[in-house]
């Protein structure tokens, strides 16, 4: 039988966190590691000498095209290049930088209308099976507040002028989700999944500094003439990268175990 080739492109804390998973959980299974790609070579180079059995692949072209299934794991702008070359390979593609969907609209309409398998994972939220069944109810409002430190709201463009000694809960966004994306766009993947699930534009993003937590909080409002869903998530942030909590890697493993196993639990 002809193995699964995988393609990751972006080396960070997911993607070389997917690649050990796909090392060592379908080492004896018809997938193999195709290729990773980054703009760091070395960092790349360093990280293959931990895996058992290493891919030759490292080029951007050459994995886009060898593999059968690629995995965006880089950023936003990136992302829109995996997404715009992968679906004219009629390549399948997991996209974690999810923020691309709603900066780049017209990419929903190209996914749906090609013949690749796009997947969002669901990432460091809970409660999208929910989101995807109440769309087709009237919805009347989605609220998502994040909240976080300054160690992983780090780099954030509105953090820039505060204080980050103080112990004070502050407000530093509230508003549309496209906004939300563009001040925190390494930090509110969260929003555009949410987006993408529940089918509803107008949702009201708020963003918090915490300075006393330790976790990323994401609190999720959602109400309906049929349902009312209140999800909180409490997500231990990454080490490698606190923007990134660990809920997101194991979304993504989830994903893949989904993919490939014949039993698929969950809408």
């Amino acid at each position: 039988m002809k193995k699964i080739k995988i393609g990751i492109i972006g080396c960070g804390a997911i993607g070389t966190n997917l690649a050990s998973f796909i090392d060592t959980h379908f080492k004896n299974r018809e997938i193999e590691l195709y290729g990773i790609y980054d703009i760091d070579k070395k960092k790349v180079c360093s990280f293959l000498n931990k895996l058992n059995k290493k891919p030759k692949k490292l080029d951007f072209e050459e994995v886009m095209k060898g593999a059968d299934l690629i995995i965006e794991s880089a950023n936003i702008a990136v992302a829109k290049e995996v997404l715009l070359k992968g679906l004219k390979y009629k390549k399948d593609l997991i996209i974690l930088s999810v923020g691309v969907f709603v900066n780049y609209p017209n990419l929903v309409k190209l996914a749906k209308k090609s013949a690749s398998k796009v997947y969002v994972p669901s990432g460091a939220i809970c409660g999208v099976d929910g989101l995807g069944a109440i769309k087709f109810s009237e919805v009347k409002r989605v609220t998502l507040t994040t909240s976080k430190s300054f160690h992983s709201l780090k780099g954030a463009q509105l953090l820039t002028k505060l204080n980050s000694k103080s112990k004070k809960e502050k407000v530093l966004f509230r508003g549309n989700i496209k906004d939300a994306i563009k001040y925190f766009p390494q930090n509110i993947n969260v929003a555009a999944t949410i987006f993408l699930a529940s089918g509803v534009k107008d949702i009201e993003v708020i963003v918090k500094l915490d300075p006393k937590l330790k976790r990323n909080v994401h609190q999720i409002t959602v109400e309906s003439d049929k349902a009312k869903i209140e999800v909180k998530v409490e997500n231990v942030p990454t080490k490698v990268n606190p923007k990134t909590s660990f809920l997101a890697i194991l979304s993504a493993q989830s994903l893949l175990e989904k993919i490939f196993s014949n039993l698929k639990i969950g809408s």
